[in-house]
Parts: C-alpha cells; sequence; structure tokens
C-alpha cells in the first residue's frame, strides 16, 4: 500500500487534521523508522489527498499538543511509545482487503487506462475506488492528478516538454499547463476536450484547497462522461497503450 492508498482509507475514520498528520508520520515510520516530516510536508500529503486543508502555521503546534512526537529543525519523529496509541486508530486499514468495486463499470472503466503505465492504472484505480466509497473529495484530488499526469505525458510524447517548464527545467502549475495547451494551442484537442479540462481542473483545486467545501456524487457525476472522453483522447494523443 502506497500512502495514497492509505489515505483514501484514512479517509473513512473521523480524526483532526493533526491526528491525521501523526497517522502519516507514522505510516512513514513503518518504512523508515525514525524519519521526520515537517508540517508543511504533512500539509501538503493531506491536502494532495483531499484529506482536509490545514495550514502548516496552526498544524504545528496541533501536532506538538498531542504529544505522541518528537520535534525540531528537520520536522516530527514519531515517538516510539506512541506507536501503539497510533497504531488503535488506524486497526484494521493496512489488513482490510483491496477496494472491491466494478472495474469494468467504475466511474473510468478500467479499459480506459489498461495497458498504459502502470501508475497511470494506480492513480484510475484510486479515483474508482474512492468513488466506490463516496470519497469524493479524495475522487475529485485523484482525477485532478490523472488529469495532469496525462497532460504532461502528451507534451513529452510530442517532444514539446519545454513549453510546460520554468527556467529550472520545473513543471508548471497545471492552471499553467491547461493554459498553454487549450488557450495556446500546445495541444491540438477537441473542444469538448478544452472545455471539459477546466471543468476537472476546478473540481479538483475545490476539493483540494477550499475549507469549507466537501464534493458531492453530483459533482462528479455532472462531468462524468467529459472526463471520460478527456482521459481517452489524452491517452490517445500520448499513444500510451501498448498494442494488444
Amino acid at each position: 500500500m502506497d500512502v495514497n492508498q492509505f489515505c483514501v482509507k484514512l479517509a473513512a475514520l473521523d480524526l483532526t487534521n493533526a491526528q491525521r498528520a501523526v497517522a502519516l508520520l507514522w505510516f512513514y515510520d513503518r518504512d523508515t523508522t525514525g524519519i521526520r516530516k515537517s508540517a508543511g510536508d504533512l500539509a501538503r500529503v493531506i491536502q494532495r489527498n483531499g484529506l482536509g486543508n490545514p495550514n502548516q502555521t496552526t498544524l504545528a503546534p496541533a501536532i506538538a499538543r498531542l504529544r505522541l512526537t518528537l520535534q525540531n529543525k528537520a520536522g516530527f519523529q514519531l515517538k516510539p511509545t506512541a506507536k501503539p496509541t497510533v497504531q488503535a486508530w488506524v486497526q484494521g486499514l493496512l489488513d482490510s482487503s483491496p477496494a472491491d468495486h466494478d472495474g469494468a463499470n467504475g466511474y473510468l472503466p478500467e479499459e480506459l487506462f489498461a495497458g498504459t503505465r502502470g501508475y497511470i492504472e494506480k492513480i484510475g484505480n484510486q479515483v474508482n475506488g474512492c468513488v466506490h466509497y463516496h470519497f469524493f473529495d479524495a475522487a475529485s484530488v485523484m482525477l485532478r492528478r490523472l488529469i495532469e499526469t496525462l497532460l504532461i505525458e502528451c507534451y513529452e510524447h510530442l517532444g514539446i516538454g519545454s513549453r510546460i517548464k520554468d527556467a529550472d527545467g520545473n513543471y508548471s502549475m497545471l492552471s499553467g499547463i491547461i493554459t498553454d495547451a487549450v488557450d495556446n494551442g500546445g495541444l491540438s484537442l477537441g473542444r469538448e476536450t478544452k472545455k471539459v479540462l477546466k471543468e476537472l481542473k476546478t473540481v479538483g483545486d475545490r476539493a483540494a484547497h477550499n475549507r469549507r467545501y466537501n464534493a458531492v456524487a453530483a459533482d462528479l457525476e455532472r462531468i462524468r462522461i467529459g472526463t471520460r472522453l478527456v482521459v481517452d483522447e489524452l491517452i490517445q494523443l500520448a499513444t500510451l497503450r501498448r498494442a494488444a
């Protein structure tokens, strides 16, 4: 299980943002004992996976108040004596079976992304799993990640990645990539794909960054057909499907 899958399961628990941050620290500590993470690092993981929108300035003292961590300039480290406490919070999350959903008839049919890249298939499956279990904020964020990944794949495949990179060679934020692809003609996209791309970004941004917004089924259902079109078109443009 990777951290994104852990966050999908974590969303089912009624925890504060500070407790979620400590649970993430516990998850990382399982692989690297004594690992340290800053409040900013933990806040970004929480935001990216649609678990909440914590302010890292207030998150740090909230984590400290739980008295489950050690803190220095490098960040927070889980106390060895705190592990049983956190393990009790997340009991059953790691041993539970994978999401049992109908892949063929999921929010995004598996045939759309099957045979592409392993990491793309995993994101697509996470989208479907989140929708199946009604984790609509998490699904919105994962959809945003899927679209961003596919857009970058298109630019790389066409040999024009420099169009969406800054002076340091880093890829632009999704808004900049969509602006180039849609408004500046960076990619040859269909009219509906251009329209839906902007809607997908808006849905993902709200779920990740608006602390008073929670996505509902209708938000995703409204763009479902358009989303399938966008995913299919971008996969074809990047020629990601392996030949049968």
